[in-house]
């Protein structure tokens, strides 16, 4: 049997932070850590998980949910068998050094990398967009979560050095390089984001209500002057993500100008309006931001949902470690969680 090895990054994002189910501005970038998997053809899925340090078992025809992390996986089976793909199993192993849980997209590196892994095995011959829209739909209608596309998107269209701006709306996307004398260090707060999915829920459907309100199809298209005739909770959330679009706008012009302090800027200004404002931050991702800045990080935000998970930070390569451990030490004086940082570039997507 041929074995097949599929690396597939997780993602931060860089700017657009709840930007994207309002069919607004995001910018993420693959990174260098990865969810590996290695395997070969079988008649049923057999898949051994060194995360979790457990096997998992189905047949094709037993897709039904089981609330655990196979879900991820028999959600691209059934997404896959719903449009009509001719599949087989796979027997193999799940490892790698992206964490789970942290905020790093681990679930759609996940659903991506058995994508992947199904369009070479089976000779499905699924563009890159194909994949990352049939990863989102399987997240979306099969496991429940109510994710954009920006995970899926940046974990299929990563490229090394490079961060992503696309338009959620039209997809249509333009690769903005990155530094290559900057790290982006990746502080996970040790706090899991159980308030997440509960609070985004409920965000999604007041933006969702805003856009009905104001006669928008996308965020894209509401100035501020018209928030005015929203109700105040409504104004205020919705007020975040019109003004986080442009702000998107702005990192990708003050990249392509090679302006790395004036990103860092934008980036920690949108940290305090989606702290203050959409009310998802956290007393550490707060200490994460405002101990990077102490540091002279050109820049710090929490990155993903928020509730916890993880912060990122802009800093020169050089200094990167030392900023890393320094804030771990005094974050950890501070709070009971187990923390830990990563230095992460931008990364090529899943091969």
């Amino acid at each position: 049997m041929v074995m097949i090895r599929v690396e597939s990054p997780g993602r931060v994002n860089l700017i657009g932070e709840h930007t994207d189910y309002t069919f607004g501005y995001v910018m993420p970038m693959a990174i260098n850590l990865y969810t590996i998997l290695e395997g070969e053809k079988a008649e049923v899925v057999t898949l051994y998980s060194e995360h979790f340090k457990e096997e998992k078992f189905f047949s094709l025809d037993q897709l039904y949910k089981e609330n655990t992390w196979i879900d991820y996986i028999k959600g691209i089976y059934w997404v896959l068998k719903k449009e009509g793909y001719n599949i087989g199993g796979i027997k193999g192993k799940i490892l790698g050094n992206l964490p789970i849980g942290a905020g790093l997209s681990s679930s759609a590196s996940l659903e991506l990398a058995v994508m992947a892994f199904l369009d070479k095995a089976y000779s499905l011959n699924l563009s890159r967009l194909e994949m990352a829209l049939l990863a989102k739909k399987a997240e979306n209608e099969f496991v429940g979560v109510p994710c954009g596309i920006l995970d899926q998107f940046a974990i299929a269209f990563g490229k090394k050095g490079h961060a992503i701006f696309l338009d959620t709306d039209t997809l249509s996307y333009e690769y903005i390089p990155f530094p290559s004398d900057v790290s982006v260090l990746v502080f996970y707060t040790g706090v899991k984001r159980e308030l997440a999915s509960s609070a985004y829920a409920e965000r999604r459907k007041i933006a969702e209500e805003s856009l009905r309100f104001l006669g928008k199809r996308t965020s894209k298209n509401v100035d501020e002057s018209e928030l005015i005739k929203l109700p105040s909770l409504y104004r205020k959330f919705f007020g975040y993500i019109v003004r986080e679009n442009r702000r998107v706008l702005e990192v990708r012009d003050a990249l392509k100008n090679g302006n790395i302090e004036k990103v860092g800027e934008i980036l920690t200004r949108a940290h305090w309006d989606i702290a203050r404002n959409y009310g998802v931050s956290s007393e550490e991702l707060d200490f994460f931001v405002r101990k990077a800045r102490e540091l002279r990080a050109y820049g710090a935000r929490l990155t993903g949902a928020g509730f916890g998970g993880s912060a990122i930070a802009l800093v020169d390569k050089e200094k990167a470690e030392e900023v890393g451990k320094a804030v771990l030490e005094e974050y950890g004086k501070k709070f009971p969680w187990k923390a830990e940082y990563f230095i992460v570039e931008p990364s090529d997507g899943v091969r």
